[in-house]
C-alpha cells in the first residue's frame, strides 16, 4: 500500500462534499422499499430511479440498496447502492457492490472501473485509484491515472494521458490543460508544481503543501503568475492541519497579488486564525473585509473558516456562516452540530432534500 494513501481526502463522488455525511434516519424507508421488492427487482429499481429524478435522495438510496440484494450483478443497481454506501461512510461496502457487478458488466466495465477508482480515492488509496483507472478509457479515469503518475514522479507517462484529456470540453479538459501548462513551463519550480497539484487532487494534502512550499518560494519575482500561485497554495495550506505557518510564509512572499485579488490575502489570514482556534481574530479579520473584494469568494472563505473552527467553537462557526446560502456553509453548520440551520443554508436541491428527509 502506498504510504500516501493514509492522508486525509476531502472529496465527493457525485454530489458536493457536503453530501458525504452519515446516512441516518432511513431505516423506515428501507423497510418500505423492501416491501415493494417481492420477486420483481425492476419495480424497486423504478422506484429508486423516480425518487432520484425527484431529488428524494434518501428514498432512492434505500431502494437501490434493497434491490441490489436480489440482483447484485445489475450495473445500475450496484452503482446506486454503492453511492448510498459511500454516503453512509462505508467505502469498502461501496467498492464491494461495484466489484460484484464487474463480471457481467460487458461494455460497461470501464464505467465500473472509473467508479471503483473514485471509491478508492475516497478511501485515500492512491494505488487503488491507479489500479482501477487503468481499466477504463473514460476521460475522467485517464485524468485520475495521469494524476497518480504525476504523484509517482512519472511526468512523461502522465503527459500522454493529459494530452488526450485536454481535448475534452469542460472541467476535465481544463484540468488537463492546467497540468500541461505547468509541465511545459521552462521554470523547473513551476513544472514541479504539477506533482504537487496532483497530490492535492488525490487528497495527499500535507505532502502536496510541503512540496509546493519548497517550489513557489523559489519563483522569481518578475513572474506575472507568482502572486497567484503563492495565494493559491497559501489558501490551501491554511486548511491543512499543521501547515498554517507555511501558509503565512507564502502570504508574506505575496507582495503583488493579481488585480482585484488583494482581499484574498487578509481572507486567508482570517482562515488561518480559525484553523488555529482563534475565533475572535478570525471574525475581526472578516469584519474588516465587509464589502471588499468578490462577494462570492468571501462567502466561500467564510464557509471554509467556519468549517475549520466548527468542532471547537460552534458559535463562531455559526456567526461566520451568517446568511450564506451554499452547500459549503451547510457543511460547516453540520460540523457545528446545527442540522436545522444547515437545512436552510444548503443550496443544492439534492442535499436539501436529503437533509429534510432526515438524512
Amino acid at each position: 500500500m502506498n504510504p500516501r494513501a493514509k492522508s486525509p481526502r476531502r472529496a465527493g463522488w457525485a454530489l458536493p462534499l457536503v453530501a458525504l455525511v452519515a446516512l441516518t434516519g432511513c431505516g423506515e424507508l428501507v423497510g418500505k422499499v423492501k416491501g415493494l421488492l417481492g420477486e420483481d427487482p425492476a419495480a424497486v429499481k423504478a422506484t429508486a430511479d423516480a425518487a432520484l429524478a425527484a431529488g428524494d435522495l434518501p428514498t432512492a438510496i434505500a431502494a437501490y440498496e434493497a434491490a441490489v440484494q436480489k440482483n447484485p450483478t445489475d450495473v445500475d443497481l450496484a452503482t446506486g447502492a454503492a453511492y448510498g454506501a459511500l454516503l453512509a461512510g462505508d467505502a469498502a461496502k461501496a467498492d464491494a457492490y461495484l466489484a460484484a457487478a464487474e463480471a457481467s458488466a460487458g461494455e460497461r466495465l470501464g464505467e465500473l472501473k472509473l467508479r471503483r477508482a473514485l471509491v478508492a480515492l475516497q478511501q485515500h488509496n492512491v494505488d487503488g485509484v491507479k489500479e482501477h483507472a487503468v481499466g477504463s478509457t473514460h476521460p475522467a479515469a485517464r485524468l485520475l491515472l495521469a494524476e497518480t503518475l504525476l504523484a509517482d514522479g512519472e511526468p512523461e507517462a502522465a503527459t500522454e494521458h493529459l494530452k488526450a484529456v485536454a481535448a475534452e470540453p469542460g472541467a476535465l479538459g481544463a484540468a488537463a490543460k492546467g497540468y500541461l501548462n505547468l509541465l511545459e513551463d521552462d521554470d523547473t519550480s513551476v513544472s514541479g508544481l504539477a506533482e504537487a497539484q496532483a497530490l492535492w487532487a488525490l487528497g495527499v494534502r500535507d505532502v502536496a503543501v510541503k512540496s509546493a512550499f519548497e517550489l513557489v518560494r523559489l519563483l522569481p519575482e518578475e513572474r506575472e503568475d507568482r502572486g497567484e500561485l503563492l495565494l493559491v497554495w497559501a489558501s490551501r495550506a491554511a486548511t491543512v492541519k499543521g501547515q498554517t505557518e507555511s501558509a503565512r510564509a507564502m502570504l508574506e512572499l505575496s507582495f503583488f497579488p493579481p488585480d482585484g485579488q488583494a482581499w484574498r490575502k487578509p481572507a486567508t489570514l482570517a482562515i488561518i486564525a480559525c484553523a488555529e482556534g482563534n475565533g475572535a481574530d478570525c471574525e475581526a479579520r472578516f469584519a474588516q473585509l465587509e464589502g471588499a473584494g468578490d462577494a462570492a469568494g468571501l462567502a466561500d472563505a467564510r464557509a471554509t473558516a467556519a468549517y475549520l473552527i466548527a468542532e471547537t467553537d460552534a458559535d463562531v462557526a455559526s456567526r461566520l456562516v451568517g446568511s450564506i446560502q451554499s452547500d459549503a456553509a451547510a457543511r460547516a453548520l453540520l460540523e457545528a452540530g446545527d442540522r436545522a440551520k444547515a437545512k436552510g443554508a444548503a443550496s443544492s436541491a439534492a442535499f436539501k432534500s436529503y437533509l429534510e428527509a432526515g438524512g
